[in-house]
């Protein structure tokens, strides 16, 4: 599963959310991660309920599914280089504290909404 593609589940209209999906879009140069909408027909192949995880990104890597800080960690491993040794010091903090803090994170990201529509949400970036 080392070079499989991980499917990124993302809300799309956060603008966090958003930005981060355009960050790692632009350093996906291995090609191993595709974006998806969390409500879109790709989730509801991968079996994620109506409406879509609205709390976490989710990233599925096989049939494993990957929520919050698990998820955007191997996000980051994805990208190769001295990305993977950051998620394997990622790895090493308990899952307990790096979750509180993704938690934390997500339950202000709505502060940072812009009205702008998501940059993924185009044919272009984005897997339907």
């Amino acid at each position: 599963m080392k070079g499989d593609p991980l499917i990124v589940l993302i809300d799309g209209d956060c603008a966090l959310c958003d930005a981060t999906a355009v960050w790692f879009a632009r350093r996906n140069s291995a090609h191993r991660l595709i974006f998806a909408t969390n409500t879109g027909v790709v989730a509801r192949v991968a079996g994620e309920p109506p409406g879509g995880d609205q709390g976490s990104v989710v990233v599925w890597f096989g049939s494993r599914r990957l929520t919050r800080s698990s998820a955007a960690l191997e996000m980051i491993k994805a990208l190769g280089g001295a990305w993977s040794l950051l998620a394997m010091v990622g790895k090493a903090i308990p899952r307990g504290l790096r979750d509180r803090i993704y938690d934390e994170v997500a339950r202000r990201r709505r502060r940072l909404n812009r009205p702008s529509a998501c940059k993924l949400l185009s044919p272009y970036h984005l897997a339907e």
